[in-house]
């Protein structure tokens, strides 16, 4: 055991002279969440902003036609109505943002209002302008509520009249299930990329870069058992990569505190999901994955000849990574016997239910064997692979 502290603290003060792997480490993953929520909360905010302060110019076909709906927009909103002609190419006015809509009026918009039917304004607009549908669209609705009012005044009818049924919908889900449902999957998704990223670069450098600087021959001839070396060299690669996912959870709850963006609601469940008892949970099920990243990434370190190959080789398992989490944020992807056993995939989908509330506490014992098996049979591969001379000391 001696042996094996030894060889760890000589790798982690080696692994952590190296600035790209503390930048990878501890800079990244503390400071990507207050980043990201920082830069969004601004974009959002001033985004809304200027979509509502934002003049609209908006055309209008057949303008004799409009009636009074036309000064309703001009009192209710910050608009301005331009007057177009049938033939006019308004489309290309709107894609070429010099116009942000047009309103079409029928030839008989008028006699059908006054005439209590239904009347139709044909909107021409572009989606991707933040906005513009909306407040056009409810400026609409609400001339549309006072006409239908005043109609049913003048007719002597109770509103009740002519809405015999009302649906009365109760959603039962919590805030924090809806949160698990729909965002939850992404929490250990971005803490599954760090654990990997984390321990990538430290395998790297342990094993690829102690033949690039010619000492692992060095190593090897010390009186310390094999078996010793790759524990200790182990325990760093993982140990690197669990921290870089701690200090992800760490930034992930500077980045809840400071942003300004998000619903109270939605900050109190945040508040509530970040306790001690989530962290453990999520913990446990990512210790024994990054031994299995750890065990996937040892033997390629140890088989490539440069740091330049090993990067080259191990980027694309990064896909392999990401891809199951992808598929674990999918809806109708649930947690059952079978997904519990698929790495990465399980952790998502755990992780999912843990955050709503809804966990199947044998299912979640399902994943931490799955787990814990397949960490075992990674290790066993990268003891058997380090045990071969030729695959160490390949030039």
């Amino acid at each position: 055991m001696k042996e094996i502290w030894n060889i760890a603290k000589k790798e982690f003060k080696e692994t952590l002279r190296d600035k790209r792997t503390l930048l990878v480490m501890i800079v990244v993953p503390l400071l990507l969440f207050p980043v990201i929520f920082t830069i969004v909360s601004d974009i959002q905010r001033n985004s809304a902003e200027e979509a509502m302060q934002k003049e609209l110019r908006v055309g209008v076909i057949n303008k004799s036609q409009s009636g009074e709906i036309l000064s309703h927009l001009r009192v209710k909103d910050n608009m301005r109505i331009i007057s177009m002609e049938e033939n006019a190419p308004y489309r290309q006015y709107i894609r070429a943002d010099s116009l942000d809509a047009t309103l079409v009026f029928p030839g008989d918009f008028i006699s059908k209002i006054d005439g209590m039917g239904t009347a139709q304004i044909r909107m021409y607009y572009q989606s991707t302008n933040e906005g513009v549908e909306e407040r056009i669209s409810l400026l609409v609705e609400k001339y549309s509520e006072r006409v239908r009012n005043n109609r049913l005044a003048d007719l002597g009818i109770s509103k009740e009249v002519i809405e015999p049924v009302q649906l009365e919908k109760v959603d039962i889900a919590t805030l924090q299930e809806k949160i698990g449902k729909y965002a939850g999957g992404l929490i250990p998704y971005v803490f599954i990329i760090f654990c990997f990223i984390g321990a990538m670069y430290p395998a790297i450098d342990l094993f690829t870069g102690e033949k690039e600087r010619g000492t692992i021959e060095t190593i090897l001839t010390t009186p310390v058992r094999r078996i010793h070396i790759l524990t200790g060299k182990m325990f760093v690669v993982v140990a690197t990569g669990i921290i870089s996912a701690l200090l992800a959870i760490a930034g992930l709850f500077v980045g809840l505190n400071f942003a300004e963006a998000l619903p109270a609601q939605i900050m109190e469940v945040a508040g509530d999901i970040l306790q001690i008892k989530f962290i453990m949970l999520l913990l446990t099920m990512l210790i024994p994955l990054t031994i299995f990243f750890a065990g996937i990434l040892i033997p390629i370190s140890i088989y490539a000849k440069s740091f330049k190959e090993a990067q080259s080789i191990i980027t694309p398992i990064n896909i392999l990574v990401i891809l199951p989490g992808v598929v674990g944020m999918m809806p109708g992807i649930e947690l059952d016997i079978q997904t519990a056993f698929i790495p990465v995939i399980n952790i998502a989908l755990a992780t999912k239910d843990i955050v709503a509330g809804t966990i199947d506490y044998g299912l979640l014992g399902a994943v931490y064997a799955s787990l814990i098996l397949f960490a075992v049979l990674s290790v066993a591969f990268s003891v058997r692979y380090f045990g071969g001379e030729t695959n160490i000391l390949r030039t």
